[in-house]
């Protein structure tokens, strides 16, 4: 077992707040531009994962991611938005340096029944669109879900691979093979694709890192793999901007484009507190977390008057501990409820 109390220490150094260049772009030869969506759609399908009744917990959550990008030296998080002025108006009750950028989406031209699940995770297509159209040179579009948390900034060596190669994503091909089995998800994948792939992988929606030459490529394909997602989408294991994004991408790296992993690199870690086999240290020398499962404490956390990153990791540490405890009951639990249902 590791030292806990090391782990909750350990992180505090590494939070704090640095000074960072008035444009708030860092300068490593490749700037990132930080994004994320916030579609609100009261009467559509949420996503499973979220419990909160309040549409704005999302931007919550943004609040937090920003909080913790610009203490670690990143810029400033822009909210990409169908609603810009309620956007803007909930915004108005925020401390200034707390403050994301808001950009007002254009209409979109994808259609989706309303009760899809992920519903407003597929517009996230829109908005690499139409922020991907806005870079300058030298600038790498940071897609990332409002459920993240920055711990430090992102290696910049890894930042100018990831510009010469044009795109950096997170490759779970592991987690969604194992999960769900890896013929269903191919079968997935490439019934998105129209085509054989030569080597599936699923690509995480949380974070992507993309240039403008490379987004003005990818987003043709996605739309493209998007109305065949859309004709087959209840047959589809996965619903949502992971389905057709991962299948565009496969799209473009089977025709020589290569994918810098940044999963690999440790940019990102997704951890879900109830997955308890995973080292918790691993995590903490990622550059950003993806809190699928603490949702709600992100949410608390962006109404603190004090932001702190290391706040958030005891969390984490002290429900990654408390699970420990409680998963050999649900297995031994789960053991005895499997023979009583019938099933083999």
């Amino acid at each position: 077992m590791f030292d806990a109390a090391l782990l909750r220490n350990g992180l505090v150094p590494t939070i704090r707040q640095i000074d960072h260049p008035a444009s708030g772009y860092v300068h490593t030869g490749a700037s990132v531009v930080p994004c994320a969506l916030v579609y609100l759609e009261t009467d559509s399908a949420g996503s499973p994962n979220c419990k909160s009744a309040d549409p704005f917990c999302y931007l919550e959550q943004a609040i937090t991611l920003n909080r913790s990008l610009e203490a670690v030296g990143l810029p400033r998080l822009t909210v990409a938005t169908n609603v810009a002025d309620e956007v803007t108006r909930y915004l108005g009750k925020v401390d200034g340096d707390s403050r994301p950028n808001v950009l007002q989406l254009t209409p979109s031209g994808l259609t989706l029944p309303r009760n899809t699940r992920f519903y407003s995770a597929h517009f996230k297509l829109d908005m690499i669109e139409q922020l991907g159209a806005m870079l300058r040179e030298g600038e790498l579009l940071m897609v990332l879900d409002t459920d993240m948390l920055a711990l430090r900034t992102v290696n910049k060596e890894l930042l100018q691979r990831c510009q010469a190669t044009g795109v950096g994503a997170f490759d779970i091909s592991d987690q969604e093979f194992s999960a769900y089995g890896d013929a269903r998800v191919i079968d997935d994948l490439e019934t998105v694709a129209g085509v054989r792939l030569h080597n599936p992988r699923w690509f995480g929606g949380e974070v992507l890192l993309a240039s403008g030459e490379f987004i003005k490529e990818l987003v043709p394909c996605a739309h493209a793999c998007f109305e065949r997602y859309r004709r087959v989408i209840n047959e589809l294991n996965h619903n949502g901007d992971e389905a057709f994004i991962s299948a565009a991408l496969n799209l473009l790296s089977d025709a020589g484009h290569q994918i810098i992993d940044l999963g690999a690199n440790r940019v990102v870690g997704r951890h879900w507190s109830g997955n308890t086999h995973r080292d918790l240290r691993w995590f903490k020398g990622c550059s950003l977390l993806h809190l699928p499962g603490c949702k709600r404490l992100l949410e608390r956390q962006a109404r603190r008057p004090v932001f702190s990153a290391a706040h958030v990791w005891r969390s984490l540490v002290v429900r990654h501990e408390l699970n420990r405890t409680v998963w050999p009951l649900r297995r031994w639990v789960r053991s005895w409820v499997r023979p009583s249902s019938g099933r083999r």
